[in-house]
């Protein structure tokens, strides 16, 4: 559902500017898939992390592997909720990529 959002990233070789990519996706999608809006504003949110942090200094190779395996773990999360259409599963996917997102933003992961 949301991996597409990943590939983006993949596809652009995981540097800074394939996230701004997935970031401007996910923002277009948020008008168009209103039932979505929450799931796309994390995963927007998190990639323009990514670019915020690495866009005036270089991302090490090992760094971008670590992030994208991560940005992948966390959409996958929400993707696999959004795909059963379980409200409670929804609400326990988007809460947890918010922790996990706290989390990355203070480098505990």
């Amino acid at each position: 559902m949301f991996e597409v959002l990943v590939e983006i990233v993949v596809d652009g070789g995981h540097g800074v500017r394939a996230y701004d990519a997935c970031a401007r996706a996910a923002r277009v999608r948020i008008a168009s898939e209103p039932e979505n809006a929450a799931a796309l504003t994390l995963i927007m949110y998190a990639a323009q992390g990514i670019v915020e942090a690495y866009d005036d200094q270089p991302l090490p190779v090992d760094g971008a592997d670590a992030l994208l395996e991560n940005f992948r773990t966390m959409v996958r999360m929400l993707s696999e909720a959004y795909e059963t259409g379980s409200i409670e599963a929804k609400l326990a996917a988007v809460n947890a990529f918010s922790v996990r997102l706290a989390k990355v933003a203070k480098n505990e992961l």
